[in-house]
This record gives structure tokens, C-alpha cells and sequence, in this order.
């Protein structure tokens, strides 16, 4: 393929994803999918990036040792993510192009918009309960739809009032479980192959310096100014997607 300004914005793209993936637990999925799917189908995007986000969110899981407690409180939520995840991958195999852009174009935008609106709801131990299956679900079938859970899972942790570092090992957790049926579902539907998996090892071993950052920097980063650069990011993605999606409609 002809080399044009694109890769370049792919490959800043996926090292910025990675960093903010080492320093937040989150952000890898829903930056770098919208980003290399401006190259690839959407369908293979998906498929290439789950190698790299498991193995970095298995890293944040065992940082602290292992995530006996994170299993025992949030261990609701994970017969009804597996579920999730293999609806939502049978979603992304039988649906238009053009669709899967729109949605995760939309969702992007959603994200940014609620971020700006700095929603703030605190969920009681009570309602934990029952809400716990009910986020694990939908976050199990937007990943496998859009490979983007992040925002669903970071908005209900984040309610939680979860410690930073607890909230880091949570979130991985939950994504470890979802990575691994993913990983399966997308297998199931003939899309993790020998082409994908040597992009997926590509894209390993170009986000590992990108991620090694993010991890150092975790606790020292201008959360601020961070924030603001990855909503700028993420808004001019999402207007992107949406409009690839107007386009393909025409």
C-alpha cells in the first residue's frame, strides 16, 4: 500500500493509546480501533488489537499481585460479559460497514460529551448488586461490537468510587475476561487467522515503549491536561468515523 499521512497518524495513534492504557487501565480500544480502522475494515481492526490489549491488561492485573478480591466482589459481572461478548461479535460479523462505523463514532462522541459534562453519581453497595450483571452484559457486548468497553466499565468503576490503583486492577480484570472470550468469539467466526495474528504481533511489539511510559508515569501524570489532549483526540476520531459512515452510506 501507498504510504500517505494516515500511517503516520495510525502509528502516533496507537503509541498515545498505549500510554494512556499504561496510565489509566483504560483508552487502548477505544483510541486505537476508531484510529486503524481509518486503514482496515473495522472487522480486522478488532481482531488485531485484542493480542495487545489482553497482554497489556494482564500486566496491570498482576502488578499488585493476584486479583483475589477484584474476583470475589465483581465475580457477577463475568458469566453475562462472556455472554455479551459473543452477542456482540455476531452483531459485528452480519452488519454493514457502515453501521459498526456509525456506532462507534457515536459512542465516541457520547464519551466526550459525558466527560465534559463531568457527570458525577455515586452507586450504593445495595445497588451494586444488581447493577454489577447488568454493566457486565453491556460492557461485554460493546467490546465484542465495537471493541470499546472502556467507557461503560470506567463510567460504572468510577461510580463505584473505586481507589485509582483498585480501579486500574478492576478495570484490567473484567477486560482480561473479556479479551479471552473475544478472543474465542472472533476464532469462532473464522476473523483471528495467521494474517491477524502477525498484525496483532506487530502492533505488540510498536505499543510496548508506549505502554512502559504510561506505567511510569501513573501515579505523576497532569491528569488535566491529559484528560483534555485525549478528548481532543477522541472528538476528532469520533467526527471521522461518522462521517467514513455518511460517506459509505452514499
Amino acid at each position: 500500500m501507498p504510504f500517505d499521512l494516515t500511517y503516520i497518524l495510525v502509528g502516533v495513534a496507537l503509541l498515545f493509546a498505549s500510554f494512556v492504557k499504561g496510565a489509566t487501565g483504560l483508552g487502548f480500544p477505544l483510541i486505537a480501533t476508531p484510529t486503524v480502522a481509518l486503514l482496515l475494515d473495522i472487522r480486522i481492526a478488532v481482531t488485531v488489537l485484542i493480542l495487545p490489549n489482553l497482554l497489556m491488561d494482564i500486566t496491570q492485573v498482576f502488578r499488585d499481585g493476584f486479583p483475589y478480591a477484584i474476583l470475589r466482589r465483581f465475580r457477577s459481572m463475568v458469566g453475562l460479559t462472556v455472554i455479551g461478548v459473543f452477542l456482540g461479535t455476531m452483531v459485528l460479523v452480519r452488519t454493514p460497514l457502515w453501521i459498526l462505523n456509525l456506532c462507534l463514532g457515536l459512542m465516541v462522541i457520547v464519551f466526550v460529551v459525558s466527560s465534559l459534562l463531568q457527570y458525577d453519581f455515586t452507586i450504593s453497595p445495595a445497588a451494586e448488586k444488581s447493577l454489577s450483571p447488568i454493566f457486565g452484559f453491556i460492557s461485554g457486548f460493546l467490546n465484542g461490537m465495537t471493541n470499546a468497553a472502556g467507557p461503560t466499565l470506567a463510567i460504572y468503576f468510577y461510580s463505584l468510587k473505586l481507589e485509582k490503583r483498585y480501579f486500574v486492577k478492576s478495570i484490567a480484570t473484567i477486560f482480561c475476561i473479556t479479551k479471552i472470550a473475544q478472543l474465542a468469539a472472533v476464532s469462532t467466526w473464522n476473523l483471528f487467522n495467521w494474517n491477524t495474528i502477525m498484525l496483532s504481533i506487530q502492533v505488540v511489539l510498536f505499543t510496548l515503549l508506549g505502554f512502559y511510559a504510561g506505567l511510569k508515569t501513573q501515579d505523576r501524570v497532569n491528569q488535566k491536561t491529559f484528560s483534555r489532549g485525549l478528548l481532543v483526540l477522541l472528538t476528532l476520531v469520533g467526527i471521522i468515523l461518522i462521517a467514513r459512515a455518511l460517506t459509505q452510506i452514499a
